[in-house]
């Protein structure tokens, strides 16, 4: 590899040049992962908050469910989903740090409410009302476990990207470019010493010529 190097003063500038553009991506490479540890580290603490609600919303729903079932049957559990239209889901691309993730929606249908089932009042019990109350409850934070856990998914993947690349230029890039520059400048630096040894020699030679020649004409003159 280090014997293709061109050993020229113009490949020395460029071979730093170089260096210092790595050098400035690098750092741009630290802050930006910087930013995603932050952005996770307060996406996690909302996170397990969620998740937390959310556990607990999934018992209580659980245990509405199932008195649901043994005191009105599961043919009420069929009605609740009679007239019910299907949910539409939006999703819109959000950015951080050059990170791209998706964040959903649930589109609710105008003018339909959850508690608007085929069933009368009088003849059901207190108990649906307590299920379909919880149901309302745990939509909102169920559509923020998911959108937070999709956040948290793809900024860990853009963190691992990041992290990547930065050993790969500590590791691989910069000690190159290193090495190369240290070849070259050691290449240069032994001809600076092999043409100050010529011009010396050369200069050496040109003075005893000189001084052969002026004994020589001072012999000729005494003659």
């Amino acid at each position: 590899m280090n014997s293709q190097q061109i050993a020229t003063r113009d490949r020395v500038i460029l071979l730093r040049r170089q260096i210092n553009i790595v050098k400035f991506g690098r750092a741009l490479l630290e802050k930006k992962k910087d930013a995603l540890l932050r952005a996770i580290e307060e996406d996690k603490r909302a996170f397990s908050e969620k998740e937390k609600r959310l556990k607990d919303l999934v018992l209580k729903l659980s245990y509405s469910y199932a008195l649901v079932r043994m005191y009105e049957g599961s043919s009420v559990i069929r009605l609740l989903s009679l007239g019910k239209p299907k949910l539409e889901l939006k999703s819109t691309v959000h950015t951080l740090m050059g990170c791209k993730y998706l964040q959903y929606q649930c589109q609710k249908v105008k003018n339909l409410k959850l508690e608007e089932v085929a069933l009368d009042p009088a003849l059901t019990s207190f108990y649906i009302d307590d299920l379909l109350q919880t149901l309302a409850d745990i939509e909102p934070v169920l559509w923020d476990f998911i959108n937070i856990k999709t956040k948290l998914n793809s900024l860990e993947m853009e963190l691992k990207k990041t992290m990547m690349k930065v050993n790969t230029l500590d590791h691989v890039v910069l000690p190159k470019l290193q090495t190369n520059l240290s070849y070259i400048l050691n290449i240069l630096s032994e001809r600076e010493r092999q043409e100050r040894y010529i011009a010396k020699k050369v200069s050496r030679r040109k003075g005893a010529k000189n001084y052969f020649k002026g004994s020589a004409d001072g012999e000729n003159n005494q003659l």
